[in-house]
């Protein structure tokens, strides 16, 4: 089952573009991913959200051969609808500004969005908590993830 989410930065202007992120969106899962291996490279966030709709993020955005695609996809690299199904309508989506994303974000049943603001912080909002707003999440994400372990290792 899926845990939709969307991924987007914040431009000079003011303006959100994002893209959609279809699995594992969840703060212990994606926003772990993007607290760990892209909000502390703006480039390189910028470059992952560019690449459009995608499948899942992995730790980098791309792949080392020509050999990763959607259905062979290589360890811990990002798949992309676009580049690595061929799947057309997979670009960026922009908004306005932060409030017109606040307002609009989730356009394909999104459960949680992720934003890279100017500033360096890492904004999420959670659907099923009202649209609730953490300006900067990167406590709280972290947090989910210990609890995430914590919840796994007790089963074991």
């Amino acid at each position: 089952m899926a845990t939709r989410a969307r991924i987007g930065f914040e431009t000079q202007v003011g303006e959100i573009v994002s893209s959609y992120h279809h699995w594992d969106g969840y703060p212990a899962g994606l926003g772990y991913n993007l607290i760990k291996n892209y909000a502390g490279n703006r480039d390189k966030f910028m470059e992952a959200v560019m690449l459009g709709d995608a499948s899942h993020w992995g730790k980098t955005p791309y792949p080392s051969t020509s050999e990763h695609s959607f259905s062979n996809a290589e360890e811990d690299v990002s798949v992309y609808y676009g580049r690595d199904r061929g799947e057309d309508n997979t670009a960026p989506v922009t908004f306005t500004d932060f409030e017109d994303f606040v307002e609009n974000w989730d356009t394909a049943g999104e459960e949680y969005a992720y934003v890279l603001r100017l500033d360096g912080t890492l904004t999420m909002i959670e659907r099923y908590a009202d649209n609730a707003v953490t300006l900067d999440a990167e406590d709280e994400i972290v947090i989910a993830r210990a609890e995430m372990i914590k919840r796994v290792k007790e089963t074991v």
